[in-house]
């Protein structure tokens, strides 16, 4: 691959890793003039504030463009090409996400496993951020699955919008939290079921039916292919763990639990 595809990998990609560890690192000079209840935060609470927002910042602009590089290019859509395809702009889009990556792991990592925090992050979102950094690499590297990655990005993307912008709330107590919680809480949970379960498993069945008729004489292209077939699943089992510790921190299942009868003790002499 010449400069021509690649040079979002050498400019953006950077950029964009550099964009998000400034953010982050200067952050404790300009949030308290912009937003005064930071200062009375705790310290892990400001440090999560910024990774949030440069969440967001990473997600509103990653969509977007993901978006419009699948609406605009029919051939994706329409061919669902396993074997290697181009598109700038969704080329540019994994590029300003893997530089969000390359900022974020390190800093979920050192929580987890060298300050053993388990509210800001958990294994499951560790191994999650991995496995999207490798997936977005070896796109960018083979342009293998172009229509799959984009579209589980997109997907998996989309609902921070509205779990960002609920935490970002809690964060600062804002007067609106009270108003819009169940509301948040409501498109979370519609966007989740809607994008990253019933969408992404959508997928996962046409990207199976694709996988099993594809062919190539390159052992590097089947390689590429079988891997972010792998790392598809991957990701959607991840969804559905998410949605899991989404319904345990939640005490959801204890609900279910009690709607249903299943809470009560069985008297002597029941089976």
């Amino acid at each position: 691959m010449g400069w021509a595809i690649t040079w979002p990998l050498y400019t953006v990609y950077p950029i964009s890793t550099l964009l998000f560890t400034s953010l982050y690192l200067a952050g404790p000079l300009y949030w308290p003039l912009i937003l005064p209840y930071y200062g009375k935060m705790s310290t892990l609470n400001r440090k999560c504030w910024r990774q949030n927002t440069n969440a967001m910042l990473h997600t509103l602009i990653l969509c977007p463009l993901l978006l419009v590089a699948i609406m605009t290019d029919p051939d994706m859509r329409a061919l669902r090409p396993l074997h290697p395809h181009h598109n700038t702009l969704g080329y540019v889009a994994l590029c300003w996400s893997l530089g969000y990556f390359t900022f974020t792991i390190p800093w979920s990592y050192y929580l987890y496993c060298f300050q053993g925090e388990r509210r800001a992050t958990n294994l499951a979102l560790c191994i999650h951020h991995a496995v999207v950094w490798i997936a977005a690499l070896t796109y960018l590297l083979g342009r293998t699955c172009a229509l799959y990655g984009a579209v589980g990005f997109a997907a998996m993307e989309f609902t921070n919008w509205f779990f960002i912008a609920h935490i970002l709330q809690q964060s600062v107590r804002s007067k609106w939290y009270t108003l819009w919680n169940a509301n948040f809480l409501v498109l979370v949970v519609v966007g989740v079921i809607g994008m990253r379960l019933v969408l992404c498993t959508y997928m996962l069945v046409l990207f199976s039916q694709d996988i099993a008729t594809f062919s190539s004489d390159s052992p590097v292209e089947w390689a590429l292919v079988t891997f972010q077939y792998v790392i598809f699943i991957m990701v959607v089992i991840l969804s559905w763990v998410f949605i899991w510790y989404g319904i345990k921190d939640a005490g959801l299942d204890k609900v279910a639990r009690r709607k249903l009868g299943l809470d009560q003790p069985y008297a002597k002499g029941e089976l």
